[in-house]
């Protein structure tokens, strides 16, 4: 919205529901780590801050913990999610079968539009690799994968890979800023637009399969390292 103007900007959230409004300034601060996993979300609290009641808080406190992103503990309130390494292996396992079917449904019917959709966001990609923009990367990327599952047509899938990504997001690990990632996640994205785009489902699938559970091990290396690179305290609690 940084483009509108004042009366485009007023004239959008007018026809926005006040709970969407309301989630979308939640689902804000919780990936940008303004709100990390295990904080409390206060519906009195949230309610004063945003100057409404707590009616539409409440709802978007529901929505959001049906999207997967906060959990409701009875007697305690509603928390960020907190997802541990070993969801996060099971959510790339489910996410390599999604996007092996997604890549197969694709090569049999994507249409030329929807290609040239896809080759565009794979060269924008390709600029922020380039301009060594992981932040820019990622966020492009997100968008690349969940644009693909909505062309199959799928909203029951749709749905499902959404919230998959909502869990993946809880777990911040900035594995495309290791040496090398974006350059292999960007070749892999050309690879199995490539197998599509000559409608080699079998190709496809494999390629797209592979590119997930590639991620995956990015992660895990990017987690490694972070872990390797903690300063050791000495028992007195200085800073080795």
């Amino acid at each position: 919205m940084s483009n509108l103007s004042t009366l485009e900007k007023i004239r959008f959230l007018s026809s926005q529901p006040l709970g969407s409004l309301v989630r979308q300034e939640i689902e804000r601060r919780i990936f940008s780590g303004e709100l990390a996993a295990g904080d409390r979300l206060n519906e009195l609290e949230i309610a004063r801050t945003l100057g409404i009641s707590r009616a539409p808080v409440r709802e978007c406190l529901r929505t959001l913990e049906q999207a997967g992103l906060v959990v409701s503990r009875k007697n305690y309130g509603v928390f960020v999610r907190e997802v541990s390494i070993d969801e996060v292996a099971e959510i790339y396992q489910a996410r390599a079968c999604i996007d092996a079917g997604v890549g197969l449904e694709l090569a049999r019917s994507i249409k030329p539009g929807q290609l040239s959709e896809l080759q565009r966001m794979v060269e924008k990609m390709e600029a922020a690799c380039a301009a060594g923009d992981a932040t820019a990367y990622h966020e492009l990327n997100v968008v690349f994968h969940e644009r693909m599952v909505e062309m199959t047509g799928n909203r029951k899938l749709l749905e499902i890979y959404r919230r998959l990504l909502n869990e993946l997001a809880l777990y911040r690990r900035h594995s495309l800023g290791q040496p090398g990632a974006m350059q292999r996640s960007v070749a892999e994205h050309r690879s199995f637009l490539k197998s599509i785009r000559r409608g080699d489902g079998d190709a496809a699938g494999k390629a797209m399969r592979d590119h997930i559970l590639a991620s995956s091990e990015r992660m895990q290396q990017a987690r490694e390292t972070v872990a390797s690179d903690k300063p050791r305290r000495r028992r007195s609690g200085g800073v080795a």
